[in-house]
């Protein structure tokens, strides 16, 4: 049964005295039970149904996705119970999702492919929706960070995030050997619930070589997020509006002074068809990175993968310098993507405390990649089909196998598996 369903059964008694006595259910009190770390103030202050006040069960409902938003709990459930004639009493049933992930574990990422993964992370720390990670993997990619996030550290809504970290890989597809130094701190804060800003500072001491040559920057970069966010869900939005628009600026403190003006931004809409637990979704895309700056090969990205157009597979240096797709290459992209998402296994909490379910998804992308910005809608561009699947995931949201072919000025290409951590939008 839904949570709808719930609230729709549960009020037919209330109702009832409206109808015969035209009188509103008032709703006396509001309970939250199942809780065992999280600190009570946590699940009240997302509450904003008032007390002694009539049921407004979209009210109640937008609470009971706010609780689940935080990322604490396996499921959240909503009931509401009589008290006497006129009065009732919601109920906030929580599940807390597991709090500690110490594990070694594969890990994978298609850009530098397998590596062995250590990670001690504490979610929920301290009960107050913060979290501190140590996490470290060897083999395709080396990597040691620490990082701590508590969203909520003050005033209202507002949040601090900061982590230092070393990483070492070969790139993707230029010919070099990365070693880069990392520090990052952030501050945000909410605006009308669905409007999140934050500011901060990033410090990069990065160091590109191979046998012929080496390349150090040093890089002070400040940086503004401005995120509007409708969803009603995070996870696995049937509704909603989801827009990010990051800037930032790169300030080369060593070596040729390449400083670097970026913005980079993504909006996303979804729409529900079918409703139900085993709901049928729309979801629309568009994004893109625009650099104002000089060519640097070093600021080289491509379209490809998981994450930009699936049916591509991630280029190495031989397919890049060979120049076969030097469409592929360059400073500034826009892509738009299309999903049709079905929900076969809705998500529910098993004995264990983490959660389950099962989606299928069909999928479009598109999109153009040129060092000009005023050369890239002149770019024919790339095109990606396919279908795929996706299981919930703690901390991580989602776990999903995208399949895809791809086409290129009506051509076919080539076809790619990938396996990602969380939804591309």
């Amino acid at each position: 049964m839904t949570i709808s369903s719930i609230i729709r059964f549960s009020i037919i008694s209330p109702l009832f005295f409206v109808v015969a006595f035209g009188q509103e259910p008032i709703v006396k009190n509001i309970e939250y039970i199942g809780q065992n770390k999280t600190k009570p103030y946590i699940i009240k202050r997302e509450i904003q149904h008032p007390i002694n006040a009539p049921l407004d069960s979209s009210l109640a409902e937008a609470d009971r996705q706010r609780l689940e938003n935080l990322g604490i709990f396996s499921l959240v459930t909503l009931q509401v119970f009589n008290r006497n004639q006129n009065e009732i009493v919601l109920r906030y049933t929580v599940i807390e999702s597991w709090r500690f992930f110490p594990m070694v574990t594969p890990v994978y990422d298609e850009n530098w492919g397998w590596s062995v993964g250590a990670m001690l992370m504490i979610n929920n720390f301290r009960g107050r929706t913060e979290s501190f990670t140590i996490q470290g993997q060897y083999g395709g990619q080396n990597t040691l960070g620490v990082e701590f996030v508590n969203p909520w550290i003050a005033g209202d809504h507002i949040s601090l995030q900061f982590g230092i970290g070393n990483d070492i890989y070969s790139h993707p597809f230029l010919p070099y050997d990365i070693n880069s130094n990392h520090f990052q701190f952030g501050l945000g804060r909410y605006f009308k619930n669905d409007i999140r800003t934050k500011i901060g500072l990033k410090i990069i001491d990065r160091n590109y070589s191979n046998e012929l040559d080496n390349k150090s920057y040093f890089d002070i970069i400040p940086f503004l997020n401005i995120t509007q966010d409708t969803r009603d869900l995070n996870v696995n939005p049937s509704e909603g509006i989801l827009s990010s628009n990051n800037i930032f600026y790169r300030l080369d403190i060593r070596g040729d002074k390449n400083n670097q003006l970026v913005w980079n931004q993504s909006t996303s809409y979804f729409k529900e068809l079918i409703g139900g637990s085993r709901n049928m979704v729309v979801g629309v895309n568009l994004a893109s990175i625009l650099s104002f700056s000089k060519n640097l090969d070093v600021w080289y990205d491509y379209l490809g993968g998981a994450y930009t157009i699936r049916g591509w597979n991630v280029p190495n240096p031989k397919l890049f310098i060979s120049g076969d797709q030097s469409y592929r290459f360059g400073m500034n992209w826009m892509t738009a993507s299309a999903e049709i998402r079905q929900t076969i296994i809705p998500k529910f909490a098993t004995k264990y405390g983490n959660e389950f379910g099962m989606s299928i998804v069909a999928f479009t992308d598109i999109g153009v990649i040129n060092n000009s910005i005023s050369e890239l809608l002149r770019e024919t561009p790339l095109l990606g089909i396919g279908i795929g699947i996706r299981f919930p995931w703690p901390v991580i949201k989602s776990l999903r196998l995208d399949y895809g072919w791809s086409f290129h000025n009506g051509k076919y290409m080539e076809q790619s598996l990938h396996l990602a951590f969380g939804e591309k939008f």
